[in-house]
């Protein structure tokens, strides 16, 4: 079986919509992959929906609103809104881009989507008050090892986790399968996925999806650090 690998510079035009890097036409047995830009001034959609979104700032700084209380993101960090929670992210800023990925179960896509960055809906809905969970990938150990996670279901994620994984120079991770499938997006550098014995070279910028049960691994091919972030099924 062979992976997905896509990179949002093939489906993202500058100044576009949203991109879909991982849609239901590829078959994901647990979320789809989006990636978006929020120009200075300009917001994500306003709406309110049953499920959680699973959010990386890739680029930029902005506030993210949950219920009408403003939340502070910068660059690194990885958020989780909970469902049921009116929300939208601001780029308050006069210069300078917002630049993220957002991870959605299913269901998301199943019904109709959440809509592109600019297009306000439900606007003035109320929902739980919950608050979003914001974790800075600067809190984390960004060393070589086992994936670090940055949420998972102690912070109430239901479908799925967001961690992180690094490999240095000459390093590997090892060989292993896993029933679900593994979900990656490159945040740094480059490196060599092998998947059932083939390579495939990923760089930053590019979404993996390895099929289950798949036999994979990650192997180093340039003088820096490879980073990535995994989305994996609970």
């Amino acid at each position: 079986m062979e992976p997905l690998i896509r990179n949002y510079r093939s489906v993202y035009q500058p100044g576009g919509e949203t991109a879909r890097l991982v849609t239901l036409a590829d078959n994901p047995p647990t979320c789809t992959l989006n990636y978006s830009v929020i120009e200075p001034g300009k917001t994500s959609a306003h709406h309110i929906h049953p499920w959680e979104h699973e959010v990386f700032i890739l680029e930029g700084s902005g506030v993210l609103v949950c219920d009408g209380k403003e939340y502070p993101v910068t660059q690194g960090d990885a958020v989780l809104i909970p469902g049921n929670v009116d929300h939208y992210t601001r780029n308050h800023r006069r210069t300078g881009v917002i630049r993220r990925i957002e991870a959605n179960p299913l269901a998301a896509s199943r019904s109709g989507g959440t809509g592109n960055a600019g297009t306000p809906r439900n606007t003035g809905s109320q929902g739980t008050g919950q608050p979003p969970v914001i974790r800075n990938l600067s809190q984390i150990d960004q060393s070589d090892g086992p994936a670090r996670r940055l949420i998972d279901t102690a912070d109430g994620a239901a479908n799925y986790l967001m961690a992180f994984r690094s490999l240095s120079p000459g390093s590997v991770a090892p060989q292993h399968a896993h029933p679900g499938e593994h979900l990656a997006y490159i945040l740094e550098g480059s490196c060599t996925l092998v998947v059932d014995g083939k390579p495939f070279t990923v760089r930053e910028g590019d979404v993996a999806l390895v099929p289950p049960n798949a036999s994979h691994e990650w192997r180093s091919d340039s003088p820096r650090q490879a980073k990535w972030l995994v989305f994996n099924p609970l």
